[in-house]
């Protein structure tokens, strides 16, 4: 068997994960997404990756179903496709997510170091018995600690989603990764600087709940894992399964408590 054979036979192997992990490892060597794009850009003509990827996975699924019969065949077509352009959407939908989030990140660390920055500033005896600065020095604290619980929890949900469908590889680009790991320590460090301050001029303590970041990581799973599902079935002509998912997503985000007993 000559060598482009054998190559042959091996892609047409690969399961749906595995096309997934191909092309994604391509496509990190490129750094960051943007870098990425642009190569794809470049091609003449510019060939859009999930296009590749469905092209594989349906040949992949035909081959090794061949001398089947055809519903079977076309069964085991059906199926490959779902997990390969589930996966896809699911990459693009981390890395669409994280890029979002570190842009409200700059933000938030914006504004809580500005006001962090107008607390100390005051050096009066005075600010101990102020309960305006008090406030605003309770609630930076409090607010600071909830981003780095918000980082925690997206993080751990990555991981969670990464280990489920993509066999543990990392999704986000190197360059985004990075990125995402210098905004953590940095809203960690604003959060220390927070607490310092509230506890040396007396702040009661906040309230810990020690399954808050447990709970919001589940909450996040479901918001990677179940737009993406949604998103490959409509991109796949299957609008109605895709609809039902959405619409169940949706009902979970705005979900109200119900009240306690009287």
């Amino acid at each position: 068997m000559t060598l482009s054979r054998r190559v042959a036979a091996i892609e047409v192997s690969l399961s749906p994960t595995q096309l997934v992990l191909r092309w994604l490892a391509e496509a990190h060597a490129f750094g960051d997404i943007e870098s990425y794009v642009a190569s794809l850009l470049a091609q003449e003509p510019p060939v859009a990756p999930l296009d590749r990827l469905y092209r594989e996975a349906e040949h992949g699924a035909r081959t090794g179903m061949r001398g089947k019969r055809p519903e079977l065949v076309e069964a085991a077509v059906r199926s490959a496709l779902r997990e390969t352009v589930f996966r896809f959407e699911l990459v693009m939908r981390i890395n669409v997510a994280a890029h979002e989030l570190l842009d409200r990140e700059v933000l938030f660390e914006t504004i809580f170091a500005s006001q962090l920055a107008l607390l100390l500033t005051d050096q009066s005896k005075d600010r101990l018995k102020d309960e305006s600065h008090l406030h605003r020095l309770r609630q930076c604290r409090d607010l600071t600690l909830l981003r780095v619980n918000e980082l925690l929890a997206t993080a751990e949900a990555r991981s969670t989603v990464e280990a489920r469908y993509l066999d543990g590889h990392a999704a986000l680009f190197p360059g985004l990764a990075s990125a995402f790991n210098e905004q953590l320590r940095r809203s960690q460090e604003l959060a220390v600087t927070a607490m310092h301050l509230a506890e040396l001029d007396g702040v009661e303590p906040g309230p810990d709940d020690p399954e808050a970041v447990g709970l919001r990581t589940s909450q996040l799973v479901a918001d990677l894992v179940e737009p993406a599902k949604s998103t490959a079935l409509e991109k796949l002509g299957e609008g109605r399964p895709a609809l039902d998912i959405a619409n169940a997503w949706l009902r979970t985000k705005f979900a109200v408590a119900p009240l306690p007993e009287p």
